[in-house]
């Protein structure tokens, strides 16, 4: 049986396309979010962490986050 390449990482496949941010117009960073409370998943967030802002893969904007 032919060896199946592994999956490409989500940051890989969407290495051509960028994201501002909405609210500071900073660069977004597509990342894995892991929450006590909420959806996890992988999420669009500015890489001005002061901003905090997050995006759905999709584009809708979520509340900011609370880094601990």
């Amino acid at each position: 049986m032919a060896r199946k390449p592994a999956k490409i990482a989500s940051q890989k496949r969407d290495a051509g396309i960028k994201k501002t941010c909405p609210t500071c117009e900073s660069e977004m960073e597509m990342t894995r979010v892991m929450r006590s409370e909420g959806p996890s998943g992988m999420y669009w967030v500015c890489t001005d962490y002061k901003c905090a802002t997050v995006l759905t893969k999709t584009g809708v904007q979520l509340e900011q986050l609370e880094l601990r």
